[in-house]
């Protein structure tokens, strides 16, 4: 088109000059205006344009609501007649006000935004985001493009700015999983000690033959006159190991059935968030790996007030694919546990190869829980082992839907 024009500028500038026409030299004199100016923003259009777009926090929770800015600068002194900005944004996020576009993409949505700006003109745009799903969520590229006031000339460019959103998952109480508002996993008055913390001394008692010399409580001992020993909280001593099957369907029919998948984080995070609230060390272990990395997640107990937020990221970096079965994994981690660490095994896939595992741990002393995941209650499972059965693709609907807003 372009050269279109061009051709016929010429055209028309000879015709004036061999007629004499001044009409026709002023018609030609104003194509080639217009030719110069298309080429001008042909050329220039991009130039001096930025992109930026903020988020108001890099975390949050399935449900939460952000708020999000998107700037487009013109730092240049040619205008721009129209600007054209394709954001791409995961489809785990929506607008409360406003379209997200489909994509060739199927997990990707475009949002576009068509702006005129004036030479050195900032125009800031603001949009609401709800996060409808965990996961780490990357924004971006942003195609741009732009051309003259008469579509005869554009351009485009692609910035490759990218920025992380990070959804945890949605946090229950345990009860909302089906599980027992107290002691869901044993009576703690009958759990063994794994440590004991010389921070939380609960008391003294008399001294026993065999006492370590170092717990002796002088000060006590010089008040009643007779050795004292220290007693500690016990509650500082327990410590639970969640282990988060990520396999969703029997692995002779590899598959992935999400809401399975999500349940199962859910559960994953409510209980270490319960835990946690016990004052007891919690630790996750997940036979999958976080998006970008090879080694499987392994977090060793503790009760420190980070470890929360390692569970959750945690949580939200996995990428759904098992690596190897939950009980090999359950195995392969004991050795490394402390002595009577509880075991919390999360799973869809109630196979034998897991329940001989639990069982085995069972037997060497560690308390034992299975959390089953599926539409039917798991059959045929020793009544010595503690199950419980939190649902399927309804229990998930059903949590989704939660309003937890009177217990926040």
């Amino acid at each position: 088109m372009t050269r279109l024009l061009n051709w016929l500028t010429v055209i028309l500038l000879i015709a004036s000059i061999g007629l004499r026409n001044p009409l026709l030299f002023l018609v030609a004199i104003l194509l080639a205006l217009v030719a110069g100016v298309t080429a001008l923003w042909g050329r220039y259009a991009l130039a001096g344009v930025t992109y930026t777009r903020r988020l108001d926090t890099a975390r949050m929770f399935v449900g939460e609501e952000t708020d999000l800015w998107i700037e487009l600068t013109n730092a240049k002194p040619l205008p721009l007649a129209w600007l054209k900005a394709d954001d791409e944004f995961p489809d785990a996020i929506e607008l409360v006000k406003g379209t997200l576009w489909h994509t060739h993409k199927p997990t990707r949505r475009m949002l576009s935004n068509l702006v005129s700006l004036r030479f050195y003109e900032r125009v800031r745009k603001h949009y609401r985001l709800r996060a409808k799903h965990r996961g780490a969520l990357e924004f971006g590229p942003v195609e741009l493009s732009s051309g003259d006031l008469f579509g005869l000339q554009s351009r485009r460019g692609t910035i490759e700015q990218s920025d992380w959103l990070i959804v945890y998952p949605k946090v229950v109480p345990v009860s909302a999983l089906g599980l027992p508002a107290a002691h869901p996993f044993g009576d703690a008055k009958t759990m063994r000690r794994v440590a004991e913390d010389p921070l939380r001394i609960m008391g003294v008692r008399a001294y026993a033959p065999g006492d370590n010399p170092r717990r002796i409580h002088w000060k006590a001992t010089a008040r009643r006159g007779s050795l004292q020993t220290k007693i500690f909280d016990p509650s500082a001593a327990r410590a639970s190991a969640i282990f988060l099957d990520l396999c969703t369907a029997p692995l002779e029919h590899p598959g992935i059935i999400p809401e399975y998948l999500e349940l199962g984080v859910t559960a994953a995070a409510s209980i270490a968030r319960y835990i946690l609230d016990q004052r007891e060390a919690v630790g996750l272990y997940i036979n999958g790996s976080r998006r970008g990395e090879w080694s499987l997640v392994r977090l060793f107990p503790s009760r420190r007030p980070a470890r929360w937020t390692e569970i959750l990221d945690a949580l939200a970096w996995i990428i759904d694919l098992a690596s190897l079965p939950l009980d090999d994994l359950i195995r392969a981690e004991i050795p490394a546990l402390p002595f009577g660490v509880s075991i919390i095994a999360i799973s869809c896939n109630v196979a034998e190869d897991l329940v001989t595992a639990l069982l085995d741990l069972k037997r060497q002393g560690h308390p034992v829980t299975l959390i089953a995941i599926g539409e039917q209650a798991p059959s045929n499972l020793p009544a010595d082992l503690r199950t419980y059965w939190i649902g399927g693709r309804d229990a998930y609907a059903r949590l989704t839907q939660l309003d937890l807003s009177v217990e926040a």
